[in-house]
């Protein structure tokens, strides 16, 4: 989902830098769980939706909707008494039978029960049909209504759907319970002749001749689909499809679009949306075959103030490219891989929001996605406590907050590229993830988990620091110079201190010479901690953050801090020997009770102990060659000595 105010201030931003019929296609491993705990009833999930028909009548100029939905499901409780489903009261429910038998309604707010004649067993296979009309709380927005009429700037009258979060309510009597994924759906939608519709799956067929002056056009898919992301959408459109051959394959995808059929339709929005094609077959590349191929992937234009990911049919209002690469993005992350808990939205949210920048680099250029992150940043360092996953699941403006579960989670994505060994093995993680989900539902843990088998290294902090704590690190640095030797002291505090002690976190540093640049990745573990390399040009400046890889607020000017070498143990003060080394290093004569630490150059610990009294041995034979720090610390002493491995 992308909301206005999420990209108005990023396209301001970028106008500086660069003038989403076959059956059976269940994954292997989906699976259902409980539901998450904001549905109306618990009784909700005494069933396992398995099919829905939907027979409904609309027009382009109302939201008043008539018809019915049979609901095909099997029993999960061990008996169910009371079948309980959702529809708002402003309907009115003409009739409404279960297993064909006649059962009166009864309603408490917009949660509907019917009392059945006998309790259903676990595993038991049932069919609930409702007939209902009326004129539901659609509004003008688009988002968060359910349903929504509107009239275009060239006078084209529309009505849409966008269910997310809770509001399927609105338009059709439904469980609202993302960990129910639906089986298939048939769509049966009835409209004014010459109005279309377009929905999720195939179109199979349009009658236009069973009654008179209507059309009714007929959708199926047979992919897993979760309630919200059904949809509809009617006007006067006019279809444009195609086929794209994926690359280095002769399996295809079609492209099927509805547009405004008006000569003011700007032709720039159809050309940007023409380029879906290519999009599918990039990101395809990056993330594993678009998951729904076999059946399409297409965009509905409407007046909505943003996009909605509806799965294979996305309803759109923003002909922005990079703006239809979010929702396109959103097939993988949120439609084919569902968050298990709306707790984790931001693995919907922040993924796609990510691709955005993916998109940006492919094709604009670096610095368009250089300014999308930085302007993403800027937005996201506006909450001192943010914190990406929800606590709130109950309204919308929690689980879509631009600051945290779009824009910080995108950069927390972005962080969790830089920690990977290399690109390869972070865009491994991310088809994995879809490959082991697909079709199901996932948990940050899963992601988690799969990241650290990549990696190879526990990912316990990363995930902690910035899905589930608050804030980011706020530092104050400065640098030096002495002959090859470059000094970096950076100091953290946070910037919500009460809820996080310290982000051990990597740092991108540029170092710049005027005839010179080099770009090195430290990792600070302290919260005043200093690093040294060997660097002979002479340097000028010091940047911090240049690429916009971590979540992190720079305080004041840099500074060039000519006394910043004085914190450094002149190596006379202390015998370590031999150095260079090819073995070990031997420290002489030191008290007792001081803590050591080595590190590399880039502030990873990779060794730790207290001094004894006397000789203290550093290991070193299984380093490679290079060069390295020994941190000594105690009571009256606190600074480093340059060690060499050959």
């Amino acid at each position: 989902m992308t909301l206005r105010s999420l990209y108005t201030s990023v396209l301001i931003l970028l106008s500086f830098s660069t003038l989403h019929a076959g059956a059976g296609y269940n994954a292997p491993g989906r699976n259902k769980h409980a539901a998450k705990t904001t549905i109306a009833s618990p009784a909700e999930d005494h069933y396992d939706i398995k099919h829905l028909k939907f027979n409904i009548n609309l027009t382009d100029t109302s939201v008043y909707v008539s018809g019915n939905v049979i609901t095909n499901a099997v029993v999960t409780a061990p008996s169910m008494s009371v079948y309980t489903f959702e529809l708002d009261s402003s309907f009115t429910i003409d009739s409404a039978f279960v297993n064909g038998v006649l059962l009166p309604v009864s309603s408490t707010s917009w949660v509907r029960t019917m009392t059945l004649p006998a309790g259903l067993s676990a595993g038991t296979a049932f069919s609930a049909q409702v007939y209902y009309h009326g004129l539901p709380p659609g509004g003008t927005g688009g988002f968060f209504n359910g349903i929504t009429h509107s009239v275009s700037s060239a006078g084209t009258h529309m009505v849409f759907t966008v269910s997310d979060p809770y509001v399927a309510k609105n338009w059709w009597p439904c469980k609202q319970s993302i960990q129910d994924k639906i089986d298939s759906v048939d769509m049966f939608v009835t409209v004014p002749a010459h109005v279309m519709d377009g929905s999720n799956g195939l179109l199979l067929s349009v009658d236009s001749t069973s009654n008179p002056g209507s059309w009714t056009f007929h959708w199926q898919t047979h992919y897993p689909i979760d309630y919200y992301l059904i949809s509809v959408a009617v006007a006067k459109y006019k279809e444009y499809r195609s086929y794209w051959h994926f690359s280095s394959s002769t399996d295809s995808v079609l492209v099927q679009n509805f547009f405004i059929d008006t000569p003011t339709f700007n032709p720039t929005y159809k050309a940007n949306f023409d380029s879906i094609g290519r999009f599918l077959d990039y990101f395809s590349t990056l993330y594993g075959r678009y998951p729904f191929w076999k059946e399409k992937y297409g965009v509905c234009y409407t007046t909505l103030p943003g996009g909605m990911e509806h799965q294979t049919m996305t309803t759109i209002g923003v002909p922005n490219t990079y703006i239809i690469a979010h929702e396109l993005c959103h097939q993988w992350f949120g439609d084919n891989v569902t968050y298990q808990d709306w707790r984790d939205v931001w693995l919907s949210e922040g993924f796609a929001t990510f691709s955005e920048g993916v998109f940006l680099e492919h094709f604009w250029s670096p610095a368009a996605a250089k300014a999308h992150r930085q302007g993403l940043l800027y937005s996201a360092l506006g909450d001192l406590c943010g914190r990406v996953a929800v606590t709130d699941t109950s309204n919308s403006d929690s689980l879509f907050n631009q600051q945290t579960v779009y824009n910080k989670a995108q950069a927390v994505v972005r962080m969790l590229q830089y920690l990977a060994p290399n690109d390869s093995v972070f865009f491994s993680v991310l088809k994995t993830f879809q490959q082991n989900y697909g079709l199901g539902h996932a948990t940050t843990a899963n992601l988690k988990s799969i990241a650290e088998v990549a990696y190879g290294v526990p990912l316990d902090t990363f995930f902690n620091q910035w899905i589930y704590g608050r804030g980011y690190p706020i530092y104050k640095v400065s640098w030096n110079q002495s002959g090859s030797t470059v000094f970096v002291k950076l100091i953290q505090t946070r910037s919500c201190p009460s809820y996080t002690n310290h982000f051990s976190t990597p740092v991108e540093i540029q170092l710049h010479g005027l005839t010179a640049d080099t770009f090195i990745k430290v990792y600070n573990t302290l919260d005043t901690q200093i690093y040294t390399f060997d660097w002979a040009p002479a340097m000028t400046n010091l940047y911090v953050n240049p690429n916009v890889w971590t979540i992190l607020k720079v305080n004041g000017a840099i500074l060039h801090d000519t006394h910043l070498s004085v914190g450094m143990i002149e190596p006379q003060n202390f015998k370590v020997y031999p150095n260079p080394t090819r073995n070990f290093w031997q420290l002489q004569d030191v008290n007792e009770g001081l803590s050591l630490s080595l590190t590399d150059v880039a502030g990873r610990v990779l060794w730790e102990s207290v001094s004894v009294k006397g000789d203290n041995i550093i290991p070193g034979n299984k380093l490679p060659a290079g060069n390295y720090v020994l941190r000594i610390s105690g009571v009256s002493v606190d600074g480093s000595v340059k060690l060499v491995h050959w």
